[in-house]
């Protein structure tokens, strides 16, 4: 199977930090809100894999972040208020 499962905003690594206990573990989280997709049905391109820190982030307050915008807030690099 796949390589290593790494947090698409922050590059947290469960199994780096945690070893066999973190192997394969990560978050998924929905880039667009279910409720406001036409279609009920996911597909690998609409999930990120987050860290559980940046998926609460992400959900903090509405607009949810994209996992570009976790990681530009994450380096400094905010055009907006978040």
């Amino acid at each position: 199977g796949g390589g290593a499962l790494a947090c698409e905003a922050c590059g947290f690594d469960f199994e780096q930090t945690y070893g066999e206990r973190g192997k394969g573990f990560i978050e998924c989280h929905h880039i667009l809100p279910l409720h406001t997709r036409p279609s009920k049905v996911t597909r690998l391109h609409d999930l990120a894999l987050l860290c559980a820190n940046c998926h609460r982030m992400s959900h903090v307050r509405v607009p949810w972040l994209t996992p570009t915008e976790l990681r530009n807030l994450i380096r400094g690099e905010t055009a907006q208020s978040w």
